[in-house]
Order: structure tokens, then sequence, then C-alpha cells
């Protein structure tokens, strides 16, 4: 008897269950999300899931103190299922992708948030001070050493 009634309850919620609706997920970005990149980061790319490529597309990133920058509207390339946005030059710290785009089956707007992290680029410091050392440091011994120009002695 309790088999007859766990069927009868599963059969009621398959018989009453709706279509199941999609909506837009992000894939994949560039910068990853939860990422961390070093400093140049000049376009923010996300890949999106079940999107509608004719409707409109926003992506919004924001700086460390809440600044809008994005520079233009974002580009839609249906056939890579890509929105690719240009940034103002990014800054050290935490950055936030806030992006909406309407569901491709017409089950209405989507919308997601991420962050990534700008770190100071590396580089710089002692080692091009090193390299500048090698460069002309070798070819000034060389030539500077005793002996070193024996063309006076002939």
């Amino acid at each position: 008897m309790l088999r007859i009634g766990a069927l009868v309850a599963a059969a009621t919620v398959v018989a009453t269950a709706g279509p199941a609706g999609a909506h837009a997920e992000l894939l994949e970005s560039e910068p990853a999300a939860g990422g961390t990149v070093s400093e140049g980061a000049e376009v923010v790319r996300l890949t999106l899931l079940a999107f509608d490529p004719d409707e409109p597309v926003s992506v919004e990133v924001t700086d460390p103190a809440g600044t809008d920058v994005t520079v233009g509207d974002p580009e839609v390339d249906a056939r890579a299922s890509t929105v690719e946005v240009e940034v103002e030059p990014l800054g050290v710290g935490e950055h936030i992708v806030h992006w909406h785009a309407m569901a491709d089956d017409g089950d209405g707007p989507s919308e997601g948030t991420f962050t990534f992290r700008v770190r100071e680029a590396q580089g710089g410091g002692w080692g091009i001070w090193l390299v500048w050392l090698f460069a002309l440091g070798i070819p000034a011994a060389i030539f500077l050493r005793p002996g070193g120009r024996r063309g006076s002695d002939r």
C-alpha cells in the first residue's frame, strides 16, 4: 500500500510540473571569475550560455572605489556566444563585473555578478638594473681592461 501511495505522489509531481525555464548563464570569463590578473587588462570578455544575442546585453565593470570603468557598449559575437566590453586601465584591487542578458527561450532577463583581482605588475625593480649592468658592463670591462686595446702597440 505504501508503494502505491509513493507512485501516486510521484506521478502527481511529474504531471503537474511545468516546463523548466532556462536562464542565461556565465560559462567563462576573461579575466576569470575569482581570478587574479596583472595590470593592463583592456577588455572583459564573457561567454554566456542560453542568451539571446538579438536582445540588449549590458556589462558594467566597477573598480575598487565603485566607479564604472566600462568604455562604450558591449560587442556581442553571436557565433562565439561572447560579449566583450572595453575598460579603462584597471588599477590594483578587486573589480566587480555585473551583466544582464535575456534568455534565448523567452524566459526573461538573467543577470550575474562576479569579481576578479588586479595585482601590481611584476618586474622592474632590480631585474631591469641587472640587465643594464650586464648589457653595458661586460663590453666596458672587455674594452677597458689592461691590454684591451692592442692596436696602439703596433
